[in-house]
């Protein structure tokens, strides 16, 4: 098992299993979700781990300031090579930057091609690793933020739900997840609405955390609740949460 780098969640959890996948539900903007999944890429990344980065909603200036105030060095492992980032939004938008280590989509994106370019640019950087010898002794992971922003981008719910339907048959016998090694993946889903799409989400997930925020007086009280994860039981996990130094510290209610 792997680590949640949050030890609340290993305690109650049992760890993370390996190649799973994980959404984390943002409820409302207050949660901080983007800085839960933020904490625990910052995490892997000072273990060494390769991390591969699909970002979603930003212009790559503004991810790279997020990336700073939430204490990620993404030029360094950029150079290092233990970061790759898949700009997507800069794909879309025609947003281009120099940096080593990002990664852009050519040509059409619609959700029939998108997946397929995906797996071309997955497959590129792993074998880009795999020659460095980078895999050696390494946990690999993905983190895509923020899914639901594919609902602007590939132009609605049915064409989402399509991107999705394609995107989880091509993994199947890609070369790049077939040759290489798998990883462990974060998803955040920060949009309000569009049941079709997050139930699609929801189904595909290993866990499912949401994090969700309500308003006592003046002060904000955040819960994460955990709605699937393996072996689960009929009881949800739920925890109150505050950060300290951009760490969040769980407590079990």
């Amino acid at each position: 098992m792997l680590s949640w780098e949050i030890p609340a969640l290993d305690e109650a959890l049992g760890g993370l299993k390996k190649h799973s996948f994980v959404l984390i539900h943002e409820a409302d903007p207050r949660a901080r979700g983007k800085e839960i999944l933020f904490h625990i890429m910052r995490e892997k990344l000072r273990a060494g781990s390769l991390v591969g980065y699909f970002n979603i909603s930003y212009p790559i200036h503004v991810l790279m300031k997020a990336f700073e105030v939430s204490g990620i060095d993404a030029r360094k492992h950029l150079s290092e090579g233990n970061l790759a980032i898949i700009d997507t939004f800069g794909s879309f938008y025609d947003i281009i930057s120099d940096l080593e280590g990002v990664w852009y989509l050519k040509g059409s994106l619609s959700a029939d091609v998108l997946p397929a370019k995906y797996v071309e640019v997955v497959e590129a950087h792993k074998r880009a690793w795999a020659e460095r010898g980078m895999f050696e002794g390494r946990e690999l992971y993905g983190f895509a933020m923020d899914v639901s922003d594919y609902i602007d981008m590939l132009g609605g719910e049915l064409e989402t739900l399509r991107y999705l339907e394609i995107s989880a048959e091509l993994r199947v016998n890609a070369k790049a997840y077939r040759a290489y090694p798998k990883g462990t993946n974060f998803w955040l889903w920060g949009r309000k609405g569009s049941p079709q799409v997050l139930a699609s989400v929801y189904r595909r997930a290993t866990y499912v955390l949401r994090v969700r925020s309500e308003l006592s007086g003046s002060k904000v009280v955040r819960y994460l609740e955990v709605l699937k994860a393996p072996g689960m039981g009929t009881e949800m996990e739920r925890f109150t949460y505050h950060f300290e130094n951009g760490v969040p510290v769980l407590e079990m209610i």
